[in-house]
């Protein structure tokens, strides 16, 4: 063949390879998976599972990466997930069907059905356990290892927990504890003959079609279970470590289940739809404090209900169940849309991106005059430089009706704690006297204006706060150590 015929035909195989390049770039790549694909790049997620529920119908559903590291084995939609403490849900909804069969309500004082509890938590309420505000000493004795105060053994744990003092005032604040949900268990329990996990699988599993979920039980990772996802923790530079734990028949309320994305998504249009309850107002309303404001786990979450947290805000609010800042079920009950997303990092927080997924599905989600409700912090921040600092409790509850957020006053005191450090010790006061106005038993509030008072020498008013920190909690070793330094000062 002539040098011009291989000229030509290299010239039509080029052209013709361009064009099928051109016809493969205009075709349409999901912006869902994209997403995804990207979220776990940044975040080091090495599997995950999504399914997407839009008026009561899957609409979408994906699997992505790999379920176990070590031999490659890529997830499916079948792959399960454990959920860890995305078994609070379950529990709640447990607690609520035992109250619409009229064994408890759940404003019940616990020691009205479980008499031989330590006198100090017989007052505590059946939805004060579930919303974490109790002060209930911890069983846990570390959320890293998930070991019992009593090394592996469980019920020396119990009985050593029982014969701790509260750490504050019942139903003053918010504070994660495991201990709660195991009283719980002892609840259900007493009006359930078969127990928890059998309940929960008759109850709930078996009449929404979750097969794998109730095949997987409540082992958590103790017992092999069939096309199980590995739990990872990402140690940096691409390396990961593996994640064991055990969960004990007695902390199963709180953690232990394993699902799918799919199975979940089943689960949440059934219980909307009455299968399950009846009353999701009463599921789903965020325990009320003492001082009448609700607590969560930040500015996003902040409050939490039977079970569930729950996301306030003007616009698209919603409801979740989350684990191990691993996995996430959230639904925007006003939108119809609920989302999946399993993941098998600890700490993969895929919480943080459900909005980003939302946002394809709910029109206008975007829109600007939403943002301030989806970064609260910054439109207060904005609000007080505009306003000054001089009546910060107006401006607070200015932002908090602009944004619809019941806003973490521990954050807030962190941003006061920031100021401080910038040498604005006045703003920072003013934050901390606002933050103590709303609860005057947080010893973070209590520390933070102390040592800012302590930092510009205005001994006396610390020495009053560091003593307010120790009629809170005469055990705290900081503030007595500071009260002693002072008064050499005085």
């Amino acid at each position: 063949m002539g040098k011009k015929k291989i000229s030509v035909l290299a010239t039509f195989l080029g052209s013709t390879l361009m064009c099928f390049a051109a016809a493969a770039s205009n075709v349409d790549v999901d912006p869902i998976d994209q997403l995804i694909k990207t979220k776990m790049q940044q975040k080091h997620i090495p599997g995950l599972q999504l399914a997407v529920v839009k008026n009561g119908e899957l609409v979408k559903q994906g699997s992505y990466g790999f379920a176990d590291l070590q031999h490659k084995v890529a997830v499916t939609k079948d792959t399960l997930f454990p959920i860890n403490s995305m078994t609070k849900a379950f529990t709640g909804v447990a607690v609520l069907q035992l109250a619409e069969q009229g064994y408890i309500r759940v404003d019940d004082e616990i020691g009205k059905h479980l008499p031989d509890l330590p006198s100090a938590w017989k007052s505590l309420r059946i939805n004060q356990l579930m919303g974490h505000s109790t002060g209930l000493p911890r069983i846990l004795s570390s959320y890293e290892t998930v070991d019992t105060i009593v090394p592996r053994d469980a019920e020396a744990s119990w009985e050593e927990v029982k014969k701790r003092p509260l750490q504050f005032t019942p139903n003053s604040r918010f504070r994660y504890n495991q201990t709660g949900y195991v009283i719980l268990g002892k609840l259900i329990d007493k009006y359930v003959p078969e127990g928890f996990t059998s309940y929960i699988t008759k109850k709930q599993f078996n009449p929404v079609g979750m097969t794998q979920t109730a095949q997987a039980g409540f082992d958590y990772l103790e017992l092999v279970v069939p096309h199980q996802a590995r739990q990872y923790i990402h140690v940096g530079d691409g390396k990961y470590k593996n994640f064991y734990g055990e969960f004990p028949y007695m902390l199963r309320t709180a953690a232990g289940m394993s699902s799918t994305a799919e199975e979940l998504a089943k689960y949440i249009v059934s219980l909307q739809q009455g299968k399950l309850v009846k009353d999701l107002d009463t599921l789903w309303t965020p325990v009320r404090l003492n001082n009448g404001r609700t607590e969560g786990f930040n500015n996003f979450e902040n409050g939490y209900a039977l079970g569930w947290q729950v996301i306030q805000r003007k616009y698209h609010p919603a409801v979740s169940a989350s684990g191990a800042n691993a996995v996430t079920l959230i639904t925007y009950p006003k939108d119809n849309v609920s989302i999946v997303v399993l993941t098998n990092l600890l700490g993969g927080l895929p919480i943080e991106f459900v909005d980003d997924i939302a946002a394809h599905y709910i029109p206008d989600f975007n829109s600007e005059i939403k943002q301030k409700s989806y970064h609260p912090m910054a439109y207060l921040k904005q609000l007080t430089n505009k306003q000054g600092f001089e009546n910060f409790s107006a401006t607070f509850a200015q932002a908090q009706a602009d944004t619809g957020v019941m806003y973490d006053l521990e954050i807030v005191t962190e941003w006061g704690e920031q100021l401080v450090k910038e040498g604005k010790v006045q703003q920072g006061i003013a934050i901390f006297k606002f933050a103590l106005s709303m609860n005057d038993e947080q010893t973070y509030y209590l520390s933070a204006l102390a040592e800012a008072y302590e930092a510009t020498e205005q001994y006396q008013l610390a020495l009053k706060y560091y003593q307010r920190m120790l009629e809170v909690d005469p055990y705290n070793q900081y503030a007595s150590d500071k009260v002693d330094s002072i008064n050499k000062y005085l």
